[in-house]
């Protein structure tokens, strides 16, 4: 091959390279790159949010401008980021709530969680706890569930909100030890947290974040935790797997999605500025400031993660009845 022919050659190769690794990066130019939330300013996923925003700009070679989009749950957020261009500049962060039982528990949520958006990567998790006022009697969850079948009155538990996680797991753990018990919503956790310290609900279940000073302080009893192992943040509370009870082994979750039809060298470039985020020491210890774990996964396994949490908690919706409309 001739000298001007090698020259050509080499600058094909070049100009394929380029074109592979712009097709590979999101699309700046186009405008910032928007993260979407479902929740009000200075709220557990707001935060997360912002946590990540700086070192997702960092990455990614753009700016990242946090949106709050509040309403109905989450579902005004989800909603907006299924109608955005799947371009890689509109990402969602939603929670387990908002992709799993919302769409278990409402009719009016249009969206599906695993069609309409395609999973980027977990982000955290966190625990949900069983706690009880000082002065109610019992330590551990079947000393209280012994109580609510001997006791009316002590079979109430609050929940921070209607058709939640922990709505749930209260009604399984009755409906297996074959107890009626009531959930009692909340209009969030801290109107819980403050009836529990006031001896006005017999229990609550709530993420361990609202619970844990209490516990500490001695101002509340955290009988025990769901997940296969004990929270770092609560190492003498145990798990209801320890206790024999196997149904809770998953935590709540948070994770980052775009809409379906987003490239897949989109996904994958956003999927590595989070994995890098979150490795971040200072990312976690922000991430640990909100009782949560950073705990990344693939794409793959966040969808899965969804699936296998639909199937999981299906059936217990439909057995309890309950709907938000």
């Amino acid at each position: 091959m001739t000298l001007p022919a090698l020259l050509r050659f080499s600058l094909a190769l070049t100009s394929i390279a380029f074109a592979c690794a712009a097709s590979a990066q999101v699309p700046t130019g186009k405008g910032p790159l928007r993260l979407i939330v479902g929740y009000p300013a200075g709220g557990s996923a707001d935060v997360q949010a912002r946590t990540l925003a700086d070192k997702l700009s960092s990455e990614l070679g753009t700016t990242v401008v946090v949106e709050n989009r509040t309403g109905a749950g989450g579902q005004i957020a989800a909603d907006f980021v299924r109608g955005a261009q799947p371009d890689g500049l509109t990402v969602l962060l939603a929670n387990m709530h908002m992709m799993v039982m919302l769409p278990l528990t409402s009719k009016s949520v249009r969206y599906d969680p695993t069609k309409d958006f395609q999973a980027v990567g977990r982000i955290a998790t966190f625990y949900e706890g069983i706690a009880v006022p000082t002065a109610v009697p019992v330590r551990n969850v079947n000393e209280w569930l012994m109580l609510a079948r001997n006791d009316k009155s002590k079979s109430s538990y609050g929940v921070p909100a209607a058709g939640s996680v922990a709505q749930f797991m209260g009604y399984r753990l009755g409906h297996d030890a074959k107890i009626e018990l009531t959930a009692v919503p909340y209009r969030g956790a801290a109107p819980l947290v403050q009836d529990l310290l006031g001896n006005q609900v017999a229990a609550g279940i709530t993420p361990i974040a609202d619970l844990v000073q209490y516990q500490q302080s001695g101002k509340l009893r955290v009988l025990a935790v769901n997940g296969v192992k004990r929270t770092s943040l609560l190492p003498d509370v145990p798990t209801l797997k320890e206790l024999g009870q196997p149904n809770f082994d998953t935590l709540e979750w948070t994770g980052l999605f775009v809409p379906t039809g987003t490239p897949r060298a989109t996904v994958t470039q956003l999927h590595a500025a989070l994995g890098k985020a979150l490795a971040l020491p200072e990312v976690q210890e922000r991430l640990a400031k909100l009782s949560s774990d950073a705990n990344p996964s693939t794409p793959e396994e966040l969808a899965t993660l969804i699936a296998d949490d639909l199937k999981r908690w299906g059936p217990v919706v439909k057995a309890s009845g309950f709907t938000t409309e």
